[in-house]
Order: C-alpha cells, then sequence, then structure tokens
C-alpha cells in the first residue's frame, strides 16, 4: 500500500494507491474501507448488468453495505444491498449472491420456482452457498471484525 499525491485512490497491480488528501482527512483505514466499497460498487455493477440481461430483469440501484453477517439483500423497490465483504470470496460466489438477490426481483421467496430461476443462471448455485456458509466468517477486514 502506497499514500501519494494523486487525485483519487485506486487498486493497481502493486497493490493499493490512496490519495494522500483523503488519508490526511480520515485516516488510513478509512481510505481503504472506501477504495474497497468503490471497487465492489463497481465490480458488483458490471455483474449485475451481465446478469439482468440474461435474466430479463431490471434493478434500480446497487447499494454497497459492509456488514458483519448479511450477505445480500433485495428490496420491493428493485434495489440491491451487497456487501462489500464478497469481494474477499471467489468470483463465482459473487456470481451467485449477484444472482440470487437479482432472482428476488421475480420470486420474492425462496420458493422452488426461485431456486429453479436461479439454478438457471447458476447451475452450481448450491456449491456456492455452501461455500458461503462454511467460509463467510472468514470474510473480514481485521479482528475487530469478529
Amino acid at each position: 500500500m502506497v499514500v501519494e499525491q494523486r487525485p483519487s485512490s485506486e487498486v493497481t497491480d502493486g497493490g493499493f494507491c490512496l490519495a494522500e488528501h483523503h488519508v490526511e482527512q480520515t485516516s488510513v483505514k478509512r481510505g481503504l474501507e472506501t477504495l474497497y466499497q468503490r471497487k465492489a460498487r463497481q465490480i458488483f455493477e458490471e455483474q449485475a448488468d451481465h446478469y439482468v440481461a440474461e435474466m430479463d430483469i431490471e434493478y434500480e440501484e446497487i447499494e454497497v453495505r459492509n456488514q458483519r453477517t448479511k450477505r445480500g439483500s433485495c428490496s420491493t423497490t428493485g434495489a440491491l444491498g451487497l456487501n462489500c465483504r464478497l469481494m474477499m470470496a471467489p468470483p463465482d460466489v459473487i456470481d451467485y449472491i449477484v444472482i440470487h438477490e437479482l432472482a428476488h426481483l421475480r420470486e420474492q421467496s425462496h420458493t422452488s420456482a426461485f431456486w429453479s430461476f436461479v439454478a438457471e443462471h447458476d447451475p452450481s448455485y448450491e456449491e456456492h452457498a455452501e461455500w458461503l456458509e462454511e467460509s463467510s466468517t472468514k470474510l473480514i477486514f481485521s479482528h475487530e471484525d469478529l
């Protein structure tokens, strides 16, 4: 991680480059959290935009949150809430959560129709859900999160 004079923080091949002015106004920890959430939003939106065409569904917005236990949510107004900690999960698990929440726009409850729809777009969804059950407690930033 590097803190340097730059217009904005970004993720590079070498790691994190934080904008000095942002760190001075807040802290390194807050700078990293902000960058992480911004990158999460970008990836979640890219994935959601990919799947909406495939699933023939539309969403209103994506809200990125930092929650200890909740992975995702979907409101009746079409807002998807996704946990930025999912960025620490394998990409196919992120896809599963995006598909799962988008599927709630068609079917609100976890009915057999809901799971069939999820399976159409993620045939390995059970494996991904199992990974989350077994590993989601490892998706932490620091020991303070425990």
